[in-house]
């Protein structure tokens, strides 16, 4: 009996065992940050990112070319594509003017052909039709399947080394093309090829373009050797030989494959010399296959990624959040060997205590880029600053305005590598050497450059009247800039006690009064005689391009970020700030003529395409209703942000679009790069953890945050109340606790 009951006690535990078992909902895994990032949210519209493969910093950007002409075809990719030419390794991310798409490499099957073919007709050539549903990206991975060959076509990557694995159908003449003519906007020069053995090509493009006059060096190692291959040169396919040299050269290897096949082919550039290639190569591949270098690139991508945990917020917040903060660990691109070589200023040098890096887009990623850097990736910023410095220190020239694989390009205006590294610098960047600092943009301060996009640099008029006069091409953008790129100067040379240079650019940092119409309560053009320029309606894109950059004169109304008392009190204080903001967001003026491309994403007369007016949402913060600039924030985030291909208004511009998004999110922003503090604005999500590289964590919480809940009600830091609209950057790194409360009505 007592054995019964416990074998009927035991049959009726396991039948209720099996019910609890089968109605247990079933465990949800945590999404990693890697699901969050979207490679394509930027490769529609006019946002011009790439979705091919890289890790942060990386030298290599291994990405499709479906075009290489056209605006929108600034990364070289469009959302619009519906063939492919091949994979290039060097991109630019978000850029409005472009380069690069160096050593491409595809995969064909059947006759070898040697030209790329049109996208009007793709079978006159290599190029191949692809469709999106086939096609997937995430950080460090790209894959696409090639229709017209039947060939699967996958990409990651090292710092230095592109890694390709292509899946072929069965064939007797699975091909592989080596074109180092392919050039996105650029102009290929020469260009050289050499198959040294069945597994290894090697070759050279000499080109010219944005990045000025530059070599690119290759070595390819096949995974498996190759039956047969060929050069191609003066427009003649050459079966059998190995070498080629000339406008047009190029390479191909066949193979016979099986159902299934896969060849991996390594590909190692250097800006430097075949030997640095070879190196590069040696240094990071040997030993590795594509499935181990996928892993390691989503490893490193997890940690930077990881670098901020967010919850709450929707999926789509989240999905720009962290696709932006992805974007914002693309650019600047390391430019060196293995061994330290680099070039830069039409020079080979050798980096002694810093990796070099370029790809500096530095009038736009000086507003956010790196002041978000600034605080998540200090070792990198170091990096950057050391490399901007060396252009002076080692390579005796003067630091690029923006800069591309070594050379200036000059593109846009100011010279704001002195601001990327003063606010490196104040805010406590360790590894800076604050005396070669000082020099270097001392030096750059007085450099006359004539901008590839804006005219005369208006230097020499600059320093002799304290301002640019009418006549010099965006005379007034260019005053208010070097403005601020002199405050930078001069806060660092008070710093080092410089006393006299510090007086100098403190009056040189004023130069905005010179160019304030107090009749008008607006900066205006005046002449070299010190007369005012005539007036002209402000409706008509002719009249203002040749004053503003981009035709953007609202956003120069606003642009004096180092002396915002000053600002205030020329614009009538609080009151008369916040009338002139009211009209700038809510008035809407039609314009005549032709608008500049870089100019939309319209608020009013706010245009958020384009970066000079970053700041000017948090600027209610200097009047007595900072709940506007919570209200207006919100409205931005949710109209010019998507988690879509054409996800942001205008181009991404190396990482400044997100920047803006990510600051945003988090509740805070830098309005003046330079100063340690940030603007309060409001939040998006429940809980924001930013891990620093000391170790400290800074939380910030806020309270019944929502859709409708935007305008913040209270702040404590630390449990302790939080007065004014200003957050220190010391009191991030310290790590601690902000907490938001956060309401459904303005807190006045």
């Amino acid at each position: 009996m007592k054995i019964k009951s416990i074998i009927i006690l035991a049959a009726i535990g396991l039948f209720w065992g099996a019910c609890a078992q089968k109605k247990a909902p079933e465990a949800v895994a945590e999404k990693s940050v890697l699901d969050y990032v979207d490679p394509f949210i930027g490769t529609g519209g006019h946002v011009h990112t790439f979705p091919g493969a890289t890790v942060p910093f990386g030298m290599i950007q291994l990405s499709p070319d479906g075009d290489v002409t056209g605006w929108d075809w600034c990364s070289g990719y469009h959302q619009s594509d519906s063939s492919l030419m091949g994979f290039s390794h060097t991109h630019l991310s978000g850029t409005g003017w472009t380069d690069l798409g160096d050593i491409l490499v595809t995969a064909t099957v059947g006759d070898v052909q040697m030209v790329p073919g049109s996208k009007a007709n793709p079978d006159e050539g290599y190029r191949s039709r692809f469709s999106h549903d086939n096609e997937e990206a995430s950080p460090g991975y790209y894959r696409v399947f090639l229709q017209d060959y039947k060939v699967n076509a996958e990409m990651t990557t090292t710092e230095r080394v592109g890694f390709h694995r292509y899946t072929f159908p069965k064939s007797d003449a699975s091909n592989i093309i080596l074109d180092p003519t392919h050039k996105i906007f650029g102009k290929t020069l020469n260009t050289s090829v050499t198959i040294v053995d069945n597994k290894t090509v090697k070759g050279l493009c000499d080109t010219n373009g944005w990045g000025g006059k530059r070599y690119v060096y290759f070595t390819a190692e096949f995974s498996k050797p190759f039956e047969q291959y060929g050069v191609y040169v003066g427009g003649q396919k050459k079966k059998g030989e190995k070498q080629a040299k000339g406008k047009d050269a190029k390479a191909w290897v066949s193979f016979n494959t099986n159902e299934g096949d896969k060849v991996e082919v390594k590909v190692a550039i250097s800006a430097v010399s075949q030997e640095g290639a070879d190196m590069n190569l040696k240094a990071e591949a040997t030993g590795k296959n594509f499935d181990k270098v996928l892993a390691e690139a989503k490893a490193v991508w997890e940690e930077k990624l990881s670098s901020i945990k967010v919850s709450g917020g929707t999926e789509d917040q989240k999905k720009i959040f962290y696709t932006g903060l992805y974007h914002n660990f693309i650019a600047p691109n390391l430019n060196m060997d293995v061994d330290g070589h680099y070039w830069a200023l039409d020079k080979v040098h050798k980096a002694k205590g810093f990796a070099n890096y370029s790809s500096f887009s530095l009038w736009d990623t000086f507003r956010a880029t790196h002041p978000l850097l600034t605080i998540i990736d200090q070792k990198h910023t170091a990096e950057f600053a050391k490399s901007l410095i060396s252009r002076h220190t080692q390579a005796k020239g003067t630091m690029p305005m923006w800069e591309l694989c070594g050379y200036d390009n000059r593109c846009m205006i100011g010279y704001h590598s002195a601001s990327m590294i003063w606010d490196a610098i104040v805010k406590g960047v360790p590894g800076i050497n604050e005396e070669e600092a000082f020099y270097a943009m001392h030096d750059a301060a007085f450099v006359d450059k004539k901008s590839s996009s804006d005219g005369e640099g208006g230097m020499k008029s600059y320093l002799k009247y304290n301002y640019i006069p009418a006549g010099v091409d965006k005379s007034v953008a260019k005053t208010l800039e070097f403005a601020y790129c002199d405050w930078t100067v001069g806060q660092l040379a008070e710093r080092l006690g410089k006393t006299k240079e510090a007086k100098e650019f403190q009056k040189r940092a004023n130069s905005f009064e010179n160019l304030w119409d107090a009749s008008k309560g607006r900066f205006w053009m005046k002449k070299a005689d010190g007369t005012w320029f005539e007036d002209f309606e402000l409706n008509d894109w002719k009249t203002l391009q040749p004053h503003y950059v981009s035709g953007n004169f609202w956003a120069y109304e606003y642009f004096v970020p180092h002396n915002m008392d000053r600002f205030v009190e020329m614009r009538g204080g609080k009151d008369g700030l916040e009338k002139s903001l009211d009209k700038l967001f809510t008035e809407h003026v039609e314009m005549k003529g032709d608008q500049h491309v870089d100019i939309s994403g319209f608020i009013g007369m706010y245009g958020h395409g384009d970066e000079p007016g970053h700041h000017i949402p948090y600027l209610y913060n200097y009047t007595n209703s900072p709940w506007k600039s919570q209200e207006m924030i919100n409205r931005l985030r949710n109209t010019m942000y998507a988690a879509t291909h054409d996800g942001m208004i205008n181009n991404e511009d190396c990482g400044q679009m997100s920047a803006w998004y990510v600051f945003s999110s988090l509740g805070f922003y830098p309005v003046c790069p330079g100063k340690t503090v940030y603007d309060i604005g409001t939040p998006v999500w429940d809980k924001a953890e930013v891990r620093l590289e000391n170790g400290n964590v800074f939380t910030i919480v806020a309270n019944n945050v929502s859709d409708k809940n935007i305008y913040v009600q209270s702040i404590t830091l630390n449990g302790q109340p939080l007065n004014g609209w200003f957050l220190k950057h010391d009191d991030i790194m310290k790590g601690g606790k902000m907490v938001f409360e956060m309401g459904p009505e303005p807190k006045k």
